[in-house]
């Protein structure tokens, strides 16, 4: 994953105009009238900041593209309320959004001109400020004059962040870059989760502003108890029901997919391949310092310090006379912590590595997924009760990198499988959801949000810090990578153990892929250096000119990038690609070889083995316009593979009519390349 993250910024750096187009559109789009809601124009330049911050493209010429795409798309939107007035109201999809307007017109009221400075910078309204000015026909001139200025302030406030992250890893990256990929895709997922909350909040609710009072109504028609509870406490009119009713969707939504993940995690299914795929590629990125890192996070996550967590905040309840809240979160904490270990026992699903004793031992679902999320999404309701939209946004965003920074940790450190974090966050945020269902309509019991906070606060910090001094080195050696090489003999590997090697490619969402018909131990580069006489080179990078070969009816399969492509969650260690000689018009072999955790013992060093497949690729090209890569055959006839060409190479035959060719390369480094052969097979077949 590396090569290809690596390969991804060098070829923005290497082309900054497009990067600079990127930015300018983005920033642009965000500021046009209600059209910005839908752009993620966050997202985009954040990450031109960090690729700014990493050294990849110029910070003045992107700090230019995004100021003047600010400018340009607050003066659109400001022309086109100066033109249309009142009538952008009936034109769909703005008629959608017209609560989002009458915000804007409201917030302009009351801060006049400075509105357009200001409202850039406040979400929900900075994409209607600019026209609701047009549409109250604000001065051109003055409106001018503030949209350059708050288009600079605002360009600093959305690069600034991500320059400095970038830095940061920049810096991080010069000790480890594999520490720097893991912070950086913990980043994004935290960022990702984040974002997608606030576009639902933003976007998606306001498309739908009128089901809310159908839905009651219905309910109101009928004449049975439950109905007419529903619609009393979803009333629109009900001060918390927005509350309740996101509550009760969100339980209807994660218990499902929480029972879907159980299901799915039985012996043989996809997910179970890809848990493991996606531990293998954790392992890959395992660096001393990173697994510190997240060893610190996953004993923040322990369960003696969620349940002196969890005590301090039961005792300033009860202290506060909260008792329904009180009794609430001692039952959501109690179920939790009874259900995790009863479902370890009745499922028996193995972790990745020994680690506990007893029901612990087992891995599904994670408890420190599951009880983290329950015990501080629990506490984040309650602090967050009767606060603004934004602060209860702050409030569960803080909550959220909290738990799923634990949650990450435990399938970086090899504790639990995906599949059993996934699960864990899904059944706590189930938890939580019915715990703001039942008690948060509760008005009568004052909870001190302020000191609650500080308490949670406190008490994680002071105690959790002095857990993890006092226990770090023990969970270094518990957490330490686990090693599962495999050493067979040659002959071990040539009789019988080759069996024992994947026979089938396993892609990173759990499929099952093409065959893996070579078997290679030796070096590399020695076999990419042996095969090319007979024509296998390497493919061409992904650049720009590599990638508009895709869109030209005329590239040549041989121009073409190769699409990467991951066997249980490994990049493959070498890509050769070799032009099929007119088999097909413009078609192409490929051959990637993968790592594997055998090797071959030697008489002075183990060396490992990898597993390769070959592929044929026709280059499809519709209308004579496109160069499109398609997969027409998944495995090659023994004489097609290249792996019987090289000396020593023997035949295996598979029970499913495949063949795979197992090569030892013994010495042979210094050898010459035998030469290119005939279209017969001239190696012996060994069965």
């Amino acid at each position: 994953m590396t090569d290809y993250l690596t390969q991804l910024v060098n070829f923005i750096g290497d082309n900054p105009e497009i990067a600079g187009l990127v930015c300018f559109a983005a920033a642009m789009g965000e500021a046009l009238f209600i059209v910005g809601l839908f752009v993620p124009s966050t997202v985009v330049l954040v990450g031109a900041g960090t690729l700014v911050g990493l050294g990849k493209l110029d910070p003045v010429s992107i700090f230019v593209w995004t100021t003047l795409g600010a400018i340009a798309g607050d003066a659109i939107s400001y022309w086109v309320g100066y033109v249309y007035k009142d009538k952008l109201r009936q034109i769909w999809p703005l008629s959608k959004y017209s609560s989002l307007m009458d915000r804007g017109e409201d917030f302009f009221r009351r801060h006049g001109g400075k509105s357009v400075f200001i409202g850039r910078f406040v979400p929900g309204v900075k994409s209607v400020v600019p026209g609701i000015a047009g549409m109250v026909g604000m001065n051109a001139t003055r409106f001018t004059v503030i949209n350059i200025t708050s288009a600079i302030a605002w360009s600093v406030v959305h690069l600034g962040p991500g320059y400095l992250a970038g830095t940061a890893l920049n810096a991080i990256g010069q000790i480890s870059g594999r520490l720097a990929l893991v912070l950086g895709a913990l980043l994004v997922i935290l960022f990702l989760a984040i974002m997608l909350g606030r576009w639902l909040i933003i976007i998606i609710i306001p498309l739908f502003p009128g089901a809310h009072a159908a839905t009651v109504s219905w309910f109101a028609k009928r004449p049975d108890r439950v109905s007419q509870w529903i619609a009393r406490n979803f009333d629109p009119e009900h001060p918390r029901s927005a509350g309740m009713l996101a509550s009760a969707v969100l339980l209807l939504i994660t218990m499902p997919l929480f029972f879907w993940i159980m299901g799915e995690v039985a012996p043989g299914e996809p997910m179970v391949r890809a848990d493991i795929a996606i531990l293998n590629l954790f392992e890959s990125l395992r660096t001393p310092i990173g697994d510190k890192l997240m060893i610190a996070a996953t004993m923040l996550g322990d369960g003696i310090v969620v349940g002196v967590v969890a005590a301090a905040v039961a005792i300033y309840l009860f202290a506060r006379r909260a008792w329904r809240r009180a009794i609430g979160f001692l039952i959501a904490i109690g179920v939790t912590a009874v259900f995790v270990p009863t479902l370890k026992l009745l499922l028996h699903r193995s972790r990745p590595m020994d680690l506990y004793t007893g029901a612990d031992a087992f891995s599904f679902p994670s408890g420190h997924a599951t009880l983290n999320a329950v015990l501080y999404g629990i506490c984040a309701v309650l602090i967050a009760h009767d606060r603004s939209r934004w602060a209860k946004a702050g409030i569960f965003t803080v909550t959220a990198i909290l738990v799923i920074t634990i949650g990450f940790s435990r399938v970086y450190l090899g504790a639990h499988w995906m599949s059993d974090v996934l699960a864990g966050l899904l059944f706590g945020t189930a938890m939580v959801s019915a715990f703001a269902f039942v008690f948060g309509s509760i008005h009568n019991e004052k909870v001190g949000r302020p000191t609650l906070a500080a308490i949670i606060t406190s008490v994680l910090v002071v105690f959790g810090a002095y857990h993890v001094q006092t226990n770090f080195s023990d969970a270094i050696l518990a957490y330490q990578p686990q090693s599962n090489i495999k050493v067979l003999s040659a002959a071990e590997w040539e009789a019988t153990g080759w069996k024992q090697l994947p026979q089938n490619r396993i892609e990173l969402s759990g499929e099952i892929e093409e065959p893996l018909v070579i078997q290679y131990a030796g070096d590399p580069a020695q076999f990419a250096h042996a095969l090319e006489p007979y024509g296998w080179h390497l493919p061409p990078n992904w650049t720009i000119t590599s990638i508009t070969g895709f869109v030209t009816g005329e590239t040549p399969a041989q121009d073409l990038p190769v699409l990467p492509r991951t066997q249980n969650g490994r990049q493959p260690i070498l890509v050769l690609i070799r032009d099929d000689g007119g088999a097909t018009a413009g078609g192409r072999w490929i051959l990637r070889l993968w790592p594997s955790r055998f090797r071959i013992s030697g008489p002075d060093r183990e060396v490992p083995v990898f597993i390769g497949s070959v592929m044929h690729e026709e280059i499809l090209r519709p209308m004579g316009e496109f160069s499109g890569p398609k997969t027409d055959r998944e495995w090659p006839s023994l004489d097609e593979n290249p792996a019987h060409l090289l000396p020593g190479a023997v035949i295996r035959h598979r029970s499913d009519k495949t063949e795979v060719i197992l090569v030892n390369d013994r010495g042979a480094s210094g050898a010459a390349a035998p030469a290119p052969p005939s279209n017969r097979l001239d190696t012996p077949v060994a069965n």
